[in-house]
């Protein structure tokens, strides 16, 4: 894979997710345990590690490169 694919889809995925947590905030869905669970300890976090890859991808390519 090359940076500006693992780029663009890092990108996609952090704006779903975005709109995800958006709908959580401003719909009345926020109301169902499931949709709660699912947006605290899964959505989130995978939030949180998309923008750090998308943050510091030139240091995440080198390491994956050395190692190969």
């Amino acid at each position: 894979m090359t940076a500006t694919s693992l780029r663009t889809s890092l990108r996609w995925f952090h704006i779903v997710g975005g709109l995800v947590i958006g709908t959580y905030l401003y719909s009345p869905w926020s109301a169902n345990a499931a949709f709660t669970v699912l947006t605290l300890y899964v959505i989130t976090p995978a939030l949180v590690l998309s923008g750090l890859a998308m943050w510091k991808q030139g240091l995440l390519m080198r390491f994956f490169r050395r190692g190969t």
